[in-house]
């Protein structure tokens, strides 16, 4: 009985392999950052497991995320704690003949048509606040005391759709993600205070160009947007406009990004650079934001690339930089 116990599981597991696939892959850097003041050593290394599958009848379906990612919430922790284990990081997906569905921390539908501007430098960006990241109401982080967010992507010739959506709940429950910090004085439940956010999107796709249109509403907050890109050779060049409503401001506030961002590439080289200017009306009093960006990228080849890159903006005090080389395996 044992010996034909062993052999039938053996047979399941063999079978569940011809259908499936778990796949391990990472990251690395190591370099130098210069915070307007001082120069800071900066390396880390990351694991990725990205898990793919089939079912009979050809749907395809996986899932992806970090170690760091599995799972690092804690009982009646409220604070911003991420986990893969609770879809508020890493994702799932399933897809097939009429599209894609993803769940997770995924990003909305504004963000897949749209993007954001060129990273530079080997942290990606990071070394200068990510200011080259595009504000988007849903998705990508931004709504992650609801849990995971909602995307699907359709794409019909040259046109794709796409369409994002929260719960519209941040009370936890069992099964469910949640992570309210109202709650009620005399039972001491969670009290439900989330608005849900949801998002369209469609995007046209030409030989060497594309342009999309946008809009996101999140409670009193709306949102649209903007973007093209053109690519002439060895040349990419982006502009990106997004409009905001923020009614849940006392008094009402209103804001505008306009963004440009080009690309360089020739043979292991690329250059890449990008403007951006945020401008906010809060009660009448008018601020603006101006950011820049300018990086280079040398692959090495095998999976390690030499990049660098500049930042000033006026979110930060200095201007910063930062120099290393980045690895992938």
């Amino acid at each position: 009985m044992k010996k034909f116990l062993f052999a039938t599981t053996a047979l399941v597991m063999t079978a569940g392999v011809a259908a499936a696939e778990v796949a391990v892959s990472g990251d690395g850097r190591m370099g130098l950052i210069y915070d307007g003041d001082d120069v800071q050593f900066s390396s880390r290394a990351r694991v990725t497991f990205t898990l793919t599958g089939e079912s009979d009848a050809g749907l395809s379906f996986g899932g992806s995320f970090r170690a760091d990612q599995e799972s690092d919430y804690t009982a009646g922790n409220t604070g911003s704690s991420r986990s893969a284990a609770r879809g508020t990081a890493g994702a799932v997906w399933i897809s097939g003949t009429y599209g894609k569905l993803s769940m997770g921390d995924v990003v909305g539908a504004a963000e897949a048509a749209i993007g954001d501007l060129p990273e530079v430098g080997y942290t990606a960006g990071e070394f200068g606040g990510d200011v080259e990241e595009i504000s988007f109401l849903v998705g990508d982080g931004e709504n992650e005391d609801q849990g995971p967010t909602l995307l699907y992507e359709y794409t019909v010739n040259n046109i794709s759709f796409y369409a994002s959506a929260t719960d519209g709940s941040n009370v936890a429950g069992p099964g469910v993600v949640g992570r309210s910090t109202d709650f009620d004085p005399i039972t001491g439940d969670q009290i439900d205070t989330a608005d849900t956010a949801w998002s369209l999107a469609a995007k046209y796709e030409g030989s060497n160009f594309w342009a999309a249109l946008s809009y996101s509403d999140n409670g009193d907050d709306s949102e649209i947007g903007l973007a093209a890109e053109g690519k002439f050779n060895n040349f990419a060049v982006k502009g990106v406009y997004m409009d905001y409503d923020y009614d849940s401001v006392v008094g009402g506030a209103d804001g505008k990004t306009y963004g440009l961002g080009a690309t360089y590439q020739m043979d292991a080289l690329t250059v890449k650079g990008f403007w951006r200017r945020d401008e906010v009306e809060v009660a009448g009093v008018d601020e603006d934001f101006d950011s820049f960006g300018i990086g280079a990228d040398y692959d090495l080849g095998g999976g390690a690339v030499l990049a660098g890159g500049i930042i000033d903006t006026d979110y930060l005090d200095d201007t910063v930089a930062d120099f290393g080389i980045k690895f992938r395996f």
